[in-house]
């Protein structure tokens, strides 16, 4: 009970500190913001505080800064100089990024914390949690089994399992591990997934063990860090587009219970999973896609290139189906979560 309410927690704050980064920028760029909620809904608790109201809402499917003008079809004073669209063109963008750039300088921030506090990563990696019901559970693979080999190649976060398993397009593959210090070998034979990748249905993460590392290496690892998991982030989004990675996705409860997990194998597996999950929040508002960020983003780009204002009504209806997709979409990877999963 208590690993959901740290993961509970965590979640909000990637949310705080995303919407707190809108809230910060926009208030430095004078505009007037009304509502800082987490959550959607109506206020469950609240206070008012410098002309805003910080509220918690019912509906925990993330959060919003309200700031006046902001939504396209929103009535106000169109001769107040601190509503959004009076304001600079540059002020409005850097307002739109601020929300995605909190969170890349959150992952940093925690990156930086978990290298001087823990040291650096092994590059060894070990079997985290095996899929209930796939071939490695089949073939007798646990939990905590470190990955030595495959097909008599040696197997690292540097030379991952993954690449030995794709290029035996399904042949079986003989794994070694160590298990409790004791070598073992195991023969897999990978599951062909509906996009015709091969899987053998493993989570893995680096072992425990974990090198002291100088502050001025830390700091460089901690600065490419989002930008290298920004790049792989992307990369599975391309595979899955094209049909070369089955699609997993998970909502807010998936996410949670992940999070869950993660706090109770310890302090460092939960930091990092919050700092992958905060480049993931960054990234997926960069998108260019309607109701997010970058959806917003781009219409400021539009307006540069025009030199006009889209009609904010068919701004307003973009967003709004957008919205109501990734609800939709939120929904249905909920129930899901919820209902598709042990």
């Amino acid at each position: 009970m208590l690993s959901f309410v740290i993961a509970i927690v965590g979640l909000g704050l990637l949310i705080v500190l995303h919407e707190g980064g809108h809230f910060l920028v926009a208030r430095l760029c004078g505009m007037r913001v009304e509502r800082f909620s987490i959550g959607f809904g109506p206020t469950l608790l609240g206070f008012k505080w410098g002309g805003t109201t910080f509220q918690i809402a019912p509906i925990p499917l993330g959060g919003f800064v309200q700031i006046t003008g902001l939504n396209p079809n929103e009535e106000f004073d169109k001769d107040d100089p601190n509503v959004y669209p009076n304001r600079p063109r540059w002020m409005r963008l850097l307002t739109i990024l601020a929300g995605p750039a909190a969170n890349y300088f959150t992952a940093f921030v925690l990156m930086l914390v978990v290298l001087l506090a823990y040291g650096m990563p092994s590059k060894t990696q070990k079997i985290i949690e095996p899929v209930p019901g796939k071939p490695a559970v089949a073939a007798g693979l646990k939990a905590n089994d470190v990955l030595v080999s495959a097909n008599g190649q040696a197997v690292s976060a540097d030379a991952p399992i993954s690449d030995v398993i794709r290029a035996g397009g399904g042949a079986p593959v003989t794994i070694g591990v160590l298990r409790s210090g004791t070598p073992m070998t195991f023969v897999v034979t990978p599951e062909r997934q509906s996009s015709g990748a091969y899987q053998v249905g493993i989570q893995i993460g680096a072992i425990d063990a974990r090198t002291p590392v100088a502050v001025g290496a830390a700091l460089k690892e901690a600065v490419v860090y989002p930008y290298y998991t920004s790049v792989g982030i992307l990369v599975g989004l391309s595979d899955m587009i094209r049909g070369r990675v089955q699609a997993d996705l998970e909502g807010p409860i998936g996410i949670t219970k992940k999070i869950a997990k993660a706090a109770d194998r310890g302090a460092v597996d939960f930091l990092g999973i919050i700092i992958v999950l905060s480049v993931y929040l960054g990234l997926f508002n960069l998108l260019p896609l309607p109701a997010l960020d970058g959806g917003r983003a781009l219409f400021l780009g539009i307006e540069a290139i025009t030199r006009k204002r889209v009609n904010p009504r068919v701004e307003a209806a973009v967003h709004t189906a957008g919205f109501v997709l990734l609800l939709g979409v939120l929904v249905i990877v909920s129930f899901k979560d919820i209902f598709g999963k042990g």
